[in-house]
């Protein structure tokens, strides 16, 4: 791991799920599908990007979730901190109306649900890098740039498996 470079383990954008920022909550879902169709990739995120190509921000499964909750939920809801004792009753509600609320909440934009992205690689970066804003951050991806473009991830089970190479003596 520690002669190897982000390009050594990059998923290219073309192998990622990505959308632009004017797209709704149906097409983050759709994309996160698509990808999740390849037996071999199980993807949690998704890109979004301006018609530039230029990082915008990142939705999470977590947050595609968040963006289909009713708006009485959303106010009730400290997500920090988790759910209240009577917030698990205000779901119970929600499922009633459930499926046709979700269809209709689908078209809204995803802008409001994303969130920002802290941290950001280039190709030629050592792996150490990657490691290192993935351990403080949590991260799970890291956007790689090359100038103001997104030409793919590095994602935390590439780093793991290359760490795991060195530990283990593999």
């Amino acid at each position: 791991m520690i002669a190897a470079r982000i390009k050594d383990i990059l998923t290219p954008l073309t192998e990622y799920p990505h959308i632009r920022s004017n797209a709704t909550l149906r097409d983050a879902f759709a994309a996160l599908r698509k990808y999740q169709a390849d037996a071999h990739h199980s993807y949690r995120h998704v890109l979004v990007l301006d018609e530039a190509g230029r990082l915008v921000g990142q939705l999470g499964m977590h947050d595609l979730l968040r963006g289909l909750l009713p708006d009485f939920l959303k106010e009730h809801g400290h997500f920090e901190g988790g759910a209240q004792p009577d917030y698990p009753s205000l779901a119970m509600i929600w499922q009633d109306t459930c499926e046709t609320q979700c269809q209709e909440t689908a078209d809204k934009p995803v802008l409001p649900f994303m969130g920002t992205v802290k941290y950001k690689v280039k190709q030629d970066d050592p792996l150490t890098l990657a490691a290192y804003f993935m351990a403080i951050s949590r991260a799970s991806i890291l956007p790689v740039t090359e100038g103001n473009n997104v030409i793919g991830v590095v994602r935390l089970l590439d780093v793991f498996n290359a760490a795991s190479r060195v530990v283990l003596h593999d």
